[in-house]
């Protein structure tokens, strides 16, 4: 049987203890080793997506019905951030009412989430079988690792994804300044390599998104295939809300578990 197991790691980026929730396939407790898809959650989330979804009965079936191969699903915490490099020393911000995290979240989930993963559970530790994908916040935290580096990386997915094409004042925290929200924003990526054409993404968003995200998913999908990439893009009935990535959460596991 499946198994989701929670632990935490203790991030020296951070400076504190970041939860987890991982997805074990049937079989897991053999010899084999298995894919490992990242999947982030947005800016009011944490690790437990893993259940607010139904990863695992989600993913119990496909398998099952031999629509995708056994994959390990990683959740972590990603706190309120969008998974960038904000500030060298962990703080928080106020801005809309809400506190948002700075702090070293690129250098977290990068240099530490993912060897962790790969030294403590029976992952292929090879950009092949690596994937990573994410909602909203989440979405556009793994648009821009899945551009910074593609030697990690080679299904990409960005579901309602929060890029935006002009920067919104209350957002500057996010991005730790303005120079850096350029300098991240997966729209002005330009230092496209022969690895990213080996790269496969995949980017939606709801008709009714109310972040204007469904239009900012479409421009970067323009953006990959006009530099060779291959992109599946969709714009899927719904809001920008969890329910709309629970309405799609089969057809995203089905993206990346595909043979």
């Amino acid at each position: 049987m499946s198994e989701v197991q929670y632990g935490s790691i203790h991030s020296g980026a951070l400076g504190k203890q970041m939860p987890f929730s991982i997805y074990l396939p049937d079989g897991y407790d053999g010899n084999v080793r298995f894919p490992a898809l990242y999947f982030l959650h947005g800016r009011s989330g944490n690790e437990d997506i893993m259940a607010e979804l139904g990863i695992q009965s989600v993913a119990d079936g496909l398998i099952a019905s031999k629509q995708i191969s056994p994959m390990v699903i990683v959740c972590p915490r990603m706190d309120n951030s969008r998974g960038l490099n904000t500030s060298e020393v962990p703080r928080r911000a106020a801005a809309n009412g809400m506190t948002i995290d700075m702090g070293r979240y690129e250098d977290y989930f990068i240099k530490e989430v993912v060897p962790y993963i790969d030294r403590h559970f029976k992952t292929i530790p090879n950009r092949e079988y690596r994937f990573v994908g994410g909602a909203s916040a989440g979405g556009f935290a793994a648009t821009h690792y899945g551009l910074q580096y593609p030697e990690l990386f080679s299904r990409i997915g960005g579901h309602m994804p929060a890029i935006e094409a002009e920067l919104d004042a209350s957002d500057v925290p996010y991005y730790g300044d303005e120079a850096r929200f350029h300098a991240s924003n997966p729209l002005a990526f330009d230092r496209y390599e022969e690895l990213h054409q080996q790269q496969q993404w995949y980017l939606d968003a709801g008709e009714q998104d109310e972040g204007g995200f469904n239009k900012t998913a479409k421009s970067l999908s323009d953006k990959l295939r006009a530099h060779g990439v291959s992109v599946e893009h969709h714009i899927f009935p719904g809001h920008h809300n969890l329910q709309y990535i629970k309405d799609n959460i089969r057809k995203y596991l089905i993206f990346y578990g595909a043979e």
